[in-house]
């Protein structure tokens, strides 16, 4: 698996247990609210998808965080520290 793919899987598994948390909705009640389809959605957190940042972006919003608090609630919550770019 590249890195892109692995880095995609971690993002959505992030994402996905901090929607639950934070929000405790169901994935179909967040997108509906938040005007994000329900299959983008979904795919994000399968990490079949990458997301557009417009879609980051009212995730964000239906978290009630700023977009940087937002990415960085995701990454600390991904198992480590991941760097797409090889050394």
């Amino acid at each position: 698996m590249n890195k892109t793919m692995e880095y995609r899987k971690q993002f959505g598994r992030a994402l996905r247990e901090l929607r639950k948390i934070y929000t405790g909705k169901t994935l179909r009640m967040f997108a509906y609210e938040y005007d994000i389809p329900c299959a983008t959605l979904s795919r994000i957190e399968n990490g079949q998808r990458e997301a557009q940042l417009t879609t980051l972006k009212r995730i964000a919003e239906g978290f009630g965080w700023d977009f940087g608090d937002f990415i960085a609630k995701v990454e600390d919550k991904m198992p480590d520290k991941f760097v797409l770019k090889d050394e």
